[in-house]
């Protein structure tokens, strides 16, 4: 296992009065903290400090190192405790204390680098507090949380074995004990973003959302060249460099997380403190943050802010609080003092680890001159700093949403800059796609290319929506989401971005620039990749092109729903979980078709174990596809705003947002594991609610047994009836007569099929 920790030590070490100067920066001028397991990464980490946030140098190290284990086996451990730390609360302009469930005491977890091939061994330890009765002991009913300190462990998305001490979350592990995992990834796995979270139902929502999550890489060395060696696979990593020396792009990685924290007057409060003039969460002076309850803190209340009478809206909507990345709120990106070169091809590895929002990723060039700042294309970086000083003082000034709002409208108006996105969750798309704004749900992965076209500043935005586009939706619930803030970006000197004339295509420059930088870069690329690279064309590159439907193709109808006669209740299929109870069993090496949908109380988050699916189709409430013939989004579906769904034709995923009264078709091909997992809605606190079932994969043998026993299992309770009432009695020695000449004739069936 090589940890990047000793070069960032060294690296802290040389830069100390760098490191002192920066720490009295201003609160809103965080630097970002990239959570990369790269070297590139571990420099920038270690020259910035963030105020207020993590105090020590060395202990921001600590939190921002991770483990790359380039060998075929690593064993790394993840603590579990509770954590205290500060964050960043653009409300008040200032830090507000937090005491939350944390991997290794740290904000998010550590990311993890592995390779196909690799076995890797996790000790999980949890170092928690023994559960307090009264949130623990006798509550059985599965549709209550429950338990909130006994955790597990999930890597979201990787194609392994659910079984065992493998990717098995119907296991618990209780506070003050261990377990240790071990994860085979295949050497055929497909190389990309992951990642990994607590997931005991119950606790899964309390834990993700104190920040019990972290990233996951699987990076691949597999060339084009080399693919029928390979297995049949090549990593889009191979290609993702420039021509010089065939430098990798820099890459960062963006966890966004939710913590959705609140402040208690004593201990016995059940509801978090609030502002009496904005009705939002407040966090007075000695006062430490915690999440405490569902009850208050992860789910639907009525909303008293003033202006949302009679609303019924999502505690986080309510809160005040702000999507943070890698732990941090409102970064400066790539840091407080730092630029990204102008024209330079950047490679952003975003995980959405929260659990209570729809993040809506958008990069807008900000409007220099309503900050007093001459803006050109040749900017020095004296300017950029004048530039990001104004920033700073006029966000940290807008202490109110409206105010805000205004801020954000007049600061970030400028140009889009579009991101090229090559893979979702995890897996490479079968060609690059333009994106002005990226909608992210919980549990999704994005993977896209980002270069700025010149220098300046440049606002990174959770960008504005419908409500109905987004996971709080509710009837009687607020109509829009508001924008936000998530980073501001400082872009220095650098080559730029040619303005390209129209290609005829539609195509803008952002693509046209990224594909010649691409095609440069890789004269050596043979064929057919050379030539799809002409077009950003990934075929080559994409691990799973389609999976396709057979003759015994089945149908599986799936309808999340709440249930609102009475105490809301979330249901699958008009029921909720049952821990001990199969809800659907599927045979290895068979296709079926998932027909999914969610009704019109809310929209909710499919996701599935173990095994990806296609997105065959998408119909919209009059249930007419929103595709039309050529796979893209109808006029009708663009006209109603939220493009999501646009661009999703065929593509491959493991985790898709259900809208309101949308039916989504998702095919799917069961390889290589059998055994139980989950299926469940990725909104975790429905989850822990009951929004989840059980799915087993069985071998075709284990089928076919299953298959001849049913009948005999059907006559066996007919023909007992009738034994009894032929002795004249339901005795237990009748029963017991007949139950042994039966268990002879189930004997002699398993036998004769065995020796076939």
């Amino acid at each position: 296992m090589k940890i990047s920790s000793v070069v960032a030590f060294v690296l802290s070490l040389a830069l100390f009065l760098s490191i002192e100067l920066h720490a009295q920066t201003t609160q809103s001028s965080q630097s970002f903290a990239d959570l990369s397991d790269t070297t590139d990464a571990a420099a920038d980490n270690a020259s910035e400090n963030t105020p207020g946030g993590l105090a020590s140098v060395l202990a921001r190290l600590r939190c921002l190192t991770g483990y790359t284990i380039m060998r075929n086996t690593g064993s790394i451990t993840l603590n579990v405790n509770m954590t205290t730390y500060k964050l960043y609360n653009p409300e008040t302009s200032s830090y507000d204390t937090v005491n939350m469930r944390s991997y290794n005491g740290c904000p998010a977890g550590p990311t993890i680098s592995i390779k196909p091939g690799t076995k890797l061994n996790v000790t999980l330890r949890n170092s928690l507090p023994l559960n307090p009765a009264e949130t623990c002991s006798g509550i059985t009913d599965p549709e209550t949380p429950k338990c909130y300190n006994t955790t597990n462990l999930h890597t979201h998305g990787l194609h392994i074995s659910p079984s065992g001490n493998s990717d098995n979350v119907l296991l618990d592990v209780d506070p003050q004990t261990s377990f240790n995992y071990e994860y085979d990834v295949d050497a055929n796995h497909p190389a990309g973003t992951f990642w990994y979270h607590s997931h005991r139902h119950g606790s899964t929502a309390i834990d993700v959302a104190s920040g019990m999550a972290g990233v996951l890489i699987i990076r691949g060395s597999r060339t084009a060249a080399d693919k029928k060696a390979r297995g049949g696979l090549a990593d889009i990593d191979t290609i993702l460099h420039r021509k010089l020396l065939k430098i990798p792009f820099r890459e960062h990685v963006f966890l966004f997380q939710q913590i959705e924290y609140g402040c208690f007057q004593n201990a016995a409060a059940p509801s978090p403190i609030t502002d009496p003039t904005i009705g939002e969460w407040a966090c007075p002076k000695g006062i430490t943050g915690e999440i405490r309850n569902y009850t208050t803190q992860l789910s639907f209340v009525n909303d008293t802010r003033p202006g949302h009478t009679g609303q019924l809206n999502s505690t986080w909507v309510i809160s005040g609080r702000y999507t943070q990345i890698n732990g941090v709120v409102q970064p400066v990106f790539p840091s407080a003092s730092g630029f990204v070169p102008a024209g330079e091809i950047r490679r952003w590895r975003m995980v959405h680890g929260g659990n209570r929002d729809t993040i809506n990723v958008k990069i807008v060039r900000a409007n220099l001159s309503a900050l007093g700042v001459s803006d050109s294309s040749a900017l020095s970086a004296s300017q950029i700093n004048a530039a990001a000083t104004a920033a700073s003082s006029r966000l940290a000034a807008s202490v109110n949403k409206p105010e805000q709002t205004t801020t954000l409208d007049t600061l970030c108006s400028g140009e889009t800059v579009k991101q090229l996105e090559i893979a979702v969750d995890g897996l490479t798309r079968t060609s690059m796609v333009e994106k002005d704004v990226n909608t992210m749900d919980p549990g999704y992965r994005s993977d896209v290319l980002v270069a700025f076209p010149k220098p300046g500043l440049y606002c990174i935005l959770d960008e504005a929506a419908s409500s109905a586009a987004t996971i709080n939706f509710r009837p009687n619930s607020s109509k829009v989401k508001d924008r936000r803030l998530l980073s501001i970006a400082r872009v220095g000197p650098g080559a730029g971005i040619p303005d390209y004339v129209a290609d005829g295509n539609g195509h803008s420059k952002y693509w046209q620039y990224v594909r010649n930088q691409l095609v440069d870069a890789n004269s050596d690329l043979p064929q057919p990749a050379r030539g799809e690279l002409q077009s950003l064309n990934t075929e080559t590159f994409a691990p799973i092109k389609e999976v396709v439907a057979t003759p015994s193709t089945i149908k599986v109808p799936t309808e999340f729903s709440i249930d609102v006669n009475g105490p809301p209740r979330f249901l699958v299929n008009n029921d909720y979980y049952h821990h001990d109870r199969i809800d659907h069993t599927a045979k290895l090496g068979s296709t079926e078709e998932w027909d999914v949908d969610s009704n019109f109380i809310a929209g909710h988050i499919f996701h599935i174990h173990t095994n990806p699916f296609q997105i065959v189709d998408i119909l919209n409430a009059q249930r007419v596809s929103v595709f039309d013939s050529q796979g893209h989004c109808t006029p009708d579906e663009i006209a109603t705003g939220d493009l999501e769904y646009c661009d999703l034709k065929n593509v491959i995923r493991d985790t898709l947002f259900i809208k309101t009264n949308y039916q989504v078709l998702l095919r799917t091909k069961y390889e290589d594991f059998t055994g139980e997992f989950v299926m469940h809605c990725h909104i975790l606190d429905h989850e822990d609610r009951g929004m989840m079932q059980n799915v087993e994969i069985v071998s075709p043998t284990t089928a076919f047994l299953r298959q001849m026993a049913t009948p005999v299992k059907l006559a066996s309770s007919k023909a007992e009836q009738w034994f009894a009432q032929l002795v004249g009695a339901r005795s237990a020695n009748a029963q017991e007569v007949f139950a042994s000449s039966l268990c002879t004739a189930k004997g002699a069936s398993v036998q004769a099929f065995t020796t076939r």
